[in-house]
């Protein structure tokens, strides 16, 4: 993930509230899948599972957040990106939190299997790492690292191609990763056409530069119509959670989360072209800009707290009152990564170069 804040623009505060957010956001959904897809048979807890399901699919705009930021920043046509930055700043980053985290996370993991620890597990740990097997949070590095390291030559091809080209682009990938699978899974089609799923992370990239990108001023009541749009497509997501005989798992390309995650992308780039016009709260931005850079160092860390509660002290939310459980697990884990994360970035070699 890049460093808060600026492009080729200015300061952009509401990348760093939308990043703020879909952190939250990643910590919440975190909290919920490690008991969901853990240790208990919910299937005869039937409204466990709907509320479980219904939060992950009202978070579930976190991950195309990231990436719609990454683009915006990135894919800027004022932002010069060369191979050399590519690889040898960004992804370097990248590379070094998969490293430093990404093996301790699958050394624990081998550890916590065999339930003992021999010196031979350490290359075993590095060997999972460099084949994607660590911590399933981690996996968002890998995808990041591919997006940085071809990020030149699509900035190189955004050049080339007329706008609606890369607009046709992305409506055949949402078309095809998205909406399509959505269908047939709704209707129980096995086998059907679709696009490859990672297809979908593409398209939010692409997202980000048709934001950044965009000449027209914002439209009257713009602001107001994207976040309502955005609640909207919450409500729906709950909602159908209360049908019978929907058993959609999310996914970050289905319909639904695809227009949550641009509607709210949308009333942010709004404001943030009014705050342009007007006084800037000085309280507000000094709170965001401090929060922001803890952001993917809270990312790398919160399963650490949610492990050890859940496997090691086997505390889950499932011994407390659902949503007291809820709050209380997501807010220690929110905090411990704040924190965590604060003390992390004391050291200098991870404050430069990772966090």
């Amino acid at each position: 993930m890049e460093k808060p804040g600026k492009t080729g623009g200015g300061w952009q505060v509401f990348l760093d509230v939308l990043r703020v957010a879909a952190t939250l956001a990643v910590v919440l959904m975190h909290t919920v899948t490690g008991v969901r897809d853990g240790y208990f048979d919910l299937s005869d807890q039937k409204l466990v599972l709907i509320i479980f399901n219904a939060l992950i699919d009202v978070t579930s705009w976190c991950v195309p957040i990231f990436l719609m930021i990454s683009g915006y920043l990135f894919l800027n046509p004022e932002r010069k990106i060369t191979w050399e930055a590519a690889i040898f700043r960004f992804c370097r980053r990248i590379v070094l939190a998969l490293l430093i985290f990404g093996i301790p996370y699958a050394l624990l993991e081998i550890v916590g299997y065999l339930g003992y620890f021999e010196w031979f597990m350490v290359p075993m740990a590095v060997k999972h790492v460099l084949r994607g097997h660590s911590w399933s949070h981690m996996w968002y590095l890998y995808l990041i690292l591919i997006l940085y390291a071809v990020t030149p030559l699509v900035k190189w091809l955004l050049e080339k191609l007329p706008r609606v080209a890369v607009l046709g682009v992305m409506a055949m990938l949402a078309l095809g990763v998205g909406v399509i699978p959505f269908i047939e899974t709704l209707l129980g089609v096995k086998d059907g056409f679709a696009l490859p799923l990672d297809g979908i992370y593409p398209f939010y990239y692409l997202c980000g530069y048709v934001f950044v990108t965009r000449k027209k001023e914002p439209r009257k009541r713009e602001e107001t119509v994207s976040f309502l749009l955005f609640v909207t497509m919450l409500l729906v997501q709950i909602g159908c959670r209360f049908m019978e005989g929907y058993h959609v798992d999310m996914a970050y390309g289905y319909p639904l989360t695809i227009l949550a995650a641009i509607f709210l992308f949308d009333y942010g780039w709004v404001r943030e072209k009014k705050r342009k016009r007007k006084t800037e709260s000085g309280r507000w931005r000094q709170a965001v800009s401090w929060l922001c850079p803890l952001c993917f160092g809270i990312y790398l860390i919160h399963p650490i707290f949610l492990n050890f509660f859940y496997k090691f002290l086997k505390i889950t939310i499932m011994d407390f009152r659902l949503f007291v459980g809820i709050v209380a697990f997501f807010l220690v884990t929110l905090v411990g990564s704040v924190a965590g994360t604060w003390l992390l970035r004391k050291i200098p070699f991870l404050r430069k170069y990772v966090l």
